[in-house]
C-alpha cells in the first residue's frame, strides 16, 4: 500500500497574514523563501507517492499538484510586489538625485551663498 503523504494538511501552505500589497522587500523575500521550500516538499512527496504506487489520477494526487500551483501562483504574486517596489525605490531615487525633483527638502538645495566679510569698525 502507498505512503501517502499530504505532510498533514494545507495547514503547511498557509500563507504570510501580511497581505502581498502591504509587504515590504524583506517580507516579500522572506515569503519567496518559504514558497520555495514549501513546494520543493511537496514534490518530493508527490514523487514518492507516485513512486509508491499511487494512481496519478488519485484524488490525493491531484490535491498535491494543486497545492503546488496555488503555491507557484503565490511566488509569482510575490515576485511581481518585489519588482513593484523596486520601480518604486528607483523613482525615489530618481527624484531625490535632481531628476524632476520639486522637493523642498533643504538636502536637496544647493548651499547658501558666501557672506560677505564684515567690514564694519569694530567697537
Amino acid at each position: 500500500m502507498p505512503s501517502f503523504d499530504n505532510s498533514s494538511s494545507e495547514t503547511y501552505d498557509a500563507v504570510s497574514q501580511i497581505p502581498i500589497p502591504e509587504m515590504n522587500h524583506d517580507q516579500c523575500d522572506a515569503e519567496k523563501l518559504r514558497i520555495v521550500n514549501r513546494i520543493e516538499h511537496l514534490q518530493q512527496v508527490h514523487a514518492a507517492n507516485i513512486n509508491s504506487g499511487m494512481d496519478h489520477r488519485s484524488d490525493a494526487i491531484r490535491e498535491l499538484e494543486q497545492r503546488i500551483a496555488n503555491l507557484r501562483f503565490r511566488f509569482h504574486e510575490v515576485d511581481n510586489q518585489m519588482r513593484a517596489l523596486d520601480a518604486r525605490d528607483r523613482a525615489v531615487v530618481a527624484q531625490n538625485t535632481g531628476y524632476g525633483s520639486i522637493s523642498r527638502d533643504r538636502s536637496s538645495q544647493s548651499p547658501p551663498a558666501p557672506r560677505a566679510p564684515n567690514t564694519s569698525p569694530q567697537r
